[in-house]
């Protein structure tokens, strides 16, 4: 019975942890911010910075104000 309580804390905090380091675009008010996050998490080996880049080009959040503005979603009317 341990064992199980021990997996499922486990299991419970990792879920948790990734979700609190997971951030958006929106959560940053530039690129230069986000790009300094982006580098940071990604140097240190931590997760959470994939999905500041979707194009996969090493720059974070192109869209926001200092960014090349380059494969932007597109807005909804």
């Amino acid at each position: 019975f341990k064992k199980i309580m021990k997996f499922l804390l486990i299991l419970v905090l990792g879920f948790t942890s990734i979700q609190a380091y997971a951030k958006k675009c929106a959560n940053f008010s530039n690129q230069k911010q986000a790009q300094s996050w982006y580098e940071q998490r990604k140097k240190s080996g931590q997760t959470g910075w994939k999905s500041l880049d979707r194009d996969g080009d090493g720059q974070a959040c192109d869209c926001l104000p200092g960014g090349n503005g380059k494969k932007c979603p597109k807005k909804k009317k």
